[in-house]
């Protein structure tokens, strides 16, 4: 009997996936405008208070996951990522109000940001994760997760704080948000690969989380471009 995260041509699931991250490479815009200083400041915070939205929900998004996890090792790997998303326990370094923190360094005020009005992509971007992660399996919810959008993270997030420093003029403590995820969403993205082999163990579960990674990809694409076309139009 042959490995279950093996394909019967012999490809692992996490080789596959892995193609499938290459078929849709993909570079923000926005993190080229901020590297090259041609964002305006209050693009910056545009495209900020759109990501506050989504970083609102996303402790939901992992509770979820947990809820439909039958494997108890899994459940304790995302405890752990609520845990550190909640900042371990300290207000300040809650990744909401981190995210906060730094929409307030480009000039946003508390109203803005507790206001702020979601684009119709993030609306949709947010859909789509609630979506998968509660009606999905756990294992179609751990790969769009995951994969499809914690792997992308410390490299786009490390990158994005320092050219807001460099550029923008912000100190460490400003972009505390970003740099947390640089090694925590590491860890989290390679965990995640472990408990996918481990347990997309039937072809069926394969095609679902190959299809799960697609569309988180497709959506979330579809979502930076959108927020960066509404960042350049702030000037």
């Amino acid at each position: 009997m042959g490995d279950p995260a093996t394909t019967t041509s012999g490809t692992s699931i996490l080789d596959e996936l892995s193609a499938i991250v290459r078929e849709h490479s993909f570079r923000d815009p926005m993190l080229e405008a901020v590297r090259h200083g041609s964002m305006s400041r209050a693009g910056v915070r545009r495209w900020t208070l759109q990501a506050s939205l989504v970083v609102r929900e996303f402790t939901r998004f992992i509770s979820a996951i947990h809820a439909n996890c039958p494997d108890r090792d899994s459940q304790q790997l995302l405890a752990e990522n609520l845990w550190e998303e909640h900042g371990r326990g300290v207000a300040d370094r809650d990744h909401y109000a981190l995210v906060r923190k730094l929409a307030r360094s480009l000039g946003a005020s508390d109203a803005e940001i507790d206001n702020a009005k979601p684009l119709a992509e993030t609306t949709m971007y947010i859909e789509h994760c609630f979506d998968v992660t509660r009606n999905g399996s756990f294992v179609e919810s751990m790969t769009a997760l995951g994969i499809g959008v914690e792997s992308f993270v410390p490299a786009f997030f490390g990158r994005m704080a320092g050219h807001l420093s460099s550029n923008y003029g912000l100190s460490r403590e400003d972009v505390q948000y970003l740099l947390v995820h640089v090694t925590e969403d590491e860890t989290h993205a390679r965990r995640a690969l472990e408990v996918i082999e481990a347990h997309a163990n039937t072809s069926e579960l394969r095609e679902k989380a190959k299809k799960a990674l697609r569309e988180m990809l497709a959506v979330k694409r579809t979502f930076s471009e959108a927020v960066y076309r509404y960042c350049l139009c702030a000037g």
